[in-house]
C-alpha cells in the first residue's frame, strides 16, 4: 500500500516535469502537480499501516479461508478459477476490502464517524466498478495459472498498480475545521 501511495504522488510531479506538447498532458501536469516540498509523508504512513496491519492479514485469512472453500466445493480447473473470482469479487471480499480501506484511511486521517460513512457511501460503488474491471482478468489468469503457494504473492505485486489507482483517486481531503 506505502509503494503504490508514493507512486500516485509522484507521478504527477514526473508528469508536471517533462515537457508536455498536447493540450491534454500540459493541462492534466498543472492541475495535479505538486511541489517535491508539499510530499505528505503521514499520508503515505496511513498507507503502510493500512497495507501491513490491517490489510495483510485479513488478505492472508481470506485467501486461506478461498481456497478451504474451493476446495469443498470441489471446484477444479476453468471452473476453480472462475468460482474463485466470482466469490472474491461479488460475494464478500472486494466490498469487504474496498470498504475496509476507506474507512481506514479515513479513521486514520482523523476523520468522525459521520465524515467516514459519508466518503464511504460516495465512493464505495464507483471503487467496486474500478475493482472488478481491474482485478477480474487479473485474478481470473491468477487462479487458473498460478500455483495456490503463489497467488497471494501474483495480488501482493500488483496491488501496487491498484494502490497507486486508490491513492491517486481518493487521495486524503483537507480537514474542514
Amino acid at each position: 500500500q506505502g509503494l503504490g501511495d508514493v507512486v500516485a504522488q509522484l507521478m504527477p510531479v514526473v508528469a508536471a516535469s517533462l515537457h508536455t506538447t498536447t493540450k491534454a498532458a500540459a493541462a492534466v501536469a498543472t492541475t495535479t502537480a505538486t511541489a517535491p516540498s508539499a510530499y505528505d509523508y503521514a499520508r503515505t504512513a496511513r498507507a503502510l499501516i493500512y497495507g501491513c496491519f490491517i490489510h495483510a492479514p485479513i488478505a492472508h485469512t481470506h485467501f486461506n479461508f478461498l481456497e478451504w472453500l474451493t476446495v469443498k466445493v470441489g471446484a477444479t480447473g476453468y471452473g476453480m478459477a472462475i468460482f474463485k473470482a466470482f466469490m472474491e469479487q461479488f460475494v464478500y471480499w472486494s466490498w469487504v476490502s474496498n470498504a475496509m480501506y476507506h474507512v481506514s484511511m479515513g479513521a486514520m486521517q482523523g476523520r468522525t464517524l459521520q465524515q467516514v460513512y459519508q466518503k464511504l457511501v460516495a465512493v464505495l460503488w464507483d471503487t467496486q466498478k474500478a475493482q472488478w474491471v481491474f482485478w477480474i482478468p487479473v485474478q481470473l489468469l491468477n487462479f487458473y495459472f498460478i500455483p495456490v503457494r503463489h497467488q497471494l504473492n501474483v495480488v501482493l505485486l500488483t496491488m501496487i498498480v491498484w494502490t497507486t489507482f486508490l491513492s491517486a483517486c481518493y487521495p486524503p481531503e483537507p480537514q474542514s475545521e
